[in-house]
């Protein structure tokens, strides 16, 4: 086992997956998990996921060179601002969240200057929330966006593109204002979509009856609409005008639909086009998703594999400084 000492904090299917993943490295990191809930982090331990599972937020960050927040974007202003001063110098910060200019401003805001911050948001589809449902696969042949702070070290750039390798998936560099406005498109909207088609049929007097005749479209449908409320709430105010961009090209779309719905002809041939062209897009995406088809192999970087890969890392921050570089 290596020296080097990462600490994920959150222990749902995100955490206990990235450290069920580096588990199956060749020269795995020290683990430690951090939850809330202590035993939701108990739990992570027994499954062979975290080395230590440590109850006190302080204790689990202090020692770490790698800290991962793998928790809702409501939770991490409060972390950031908890652990900020008990951080070592040359400390790595990273976040699994949807949103990158939000949890970016805190950290530039909360974190010492020793400490580097490199946001992440690992594309990968989960089965569930808990501890239960994590994989040691689940970000391989993913992609994985690594937002970094302008004051961030190469090196810790470096460690969170090593890192994504060993978990088997792709970097993908964005600039966080980008990655916010892609991912309100596939993350946020379909999330408000959900809430909505929920609230739409189960404030209606014949839900009662309703509710027993919905199977798998809806469960599918309405999936999103799921988790954390304060999260969620909290994801859409950070990415408001955006969201409300996209919401009014949904009710636009919704609108045509409703025409072509209404449209009384002897033929369906228009309605049948309008949605032909739909499953065809969505077929396309799905067999890109599903085969990595969205990798560019020109720009797939090499893979680490190299021993001692986070041994090497550790104190970078020390090195430079030794070194005379002010920058």
């Amino acid at each position: 086992m290596s020296n080097f000492t990462i600490t994920i904090v959150g222990a749902g299917v995100i955490g206990t997956s990235l450290a069920l993943a580096l588990k199956q490295t060749e020269d795995p990191p020290r683990l430690i998990g951090h939850d809330k809930d202590v035993s939701i982090a108990s739990k992570a331990a027994k499954l062979g996921a975290f080395d230590k599972a440590d109850w006190n937020l302080i204790n689990a960050c202090e020692p770490a060179d790698l800290i991962i927040l793998a928790m809702p974007l409501n939770g991490v202003r409060f972390t950031l601002e908890a652990i900020g001063p008990y951080l070592k110098p040359s400390a790595v910060v990273t976040d699994t969240c949807v949103s990158k200019q939000a949890v970016l401003a805190w950290a530039t805001e909360l974190l010492p200057e020793h400490v580097h911050f490199v946001g992440g948001n690992p594309i990968v589809q989960t089965t569930g929330v808990g501890s239960e449902n994590a994989r040691a696969d689940l970000f391989k042949g993913r992609r994985y966006c690594l937002t970094p702070a302008p004051s961030a070290h190469e090196d810790a750039v470096q460690l969170l593109t090593g890192l994504v390798s060993l978990l088997g998936a792709e970097p993908f560099f964005l600039d966080p204002a980008e990655h916010d406005g892609l991912i309100t498109a596939v993350e946020h909207l379909p999330a408000a979509l959900s809430v909505a088609l929920v609230r739409a049929l189960s404030q209606q007097k014949p839900w009662r009856e309703t509710q027993k005749l919905a199977g798998g479209s809806f469960e599918r449908t309405s999936a999103a609409a799921s988790g954390d409320p304060d999260g969620l709430a909290e994801a859409f105010a950070q990415n408001r005008p955006v969201l409300l961009h996209w919401l009014d090209q949904y009710l636009a779309e919704l609108q045509n639909l409703r025409a072509l719905v209404a449209a009384e002809s002897d033929s369906n041939e228009a309605l049948a086009q309008h949605i032909d062209a739909a499953v065809v897009a969505r077929l396309n995406w799905l067999k890109e998703y599903q085969t990595g088809g969205f990798i560019d192999p020109e720009l797939v970087s090499q893979k680490v594999e190299i021993p001692g890969f986070f041994e090497r890392l550790i104190g970078f921050g020390g090195r430079r400084k030794r070194q005379g570089d002010d920058k």
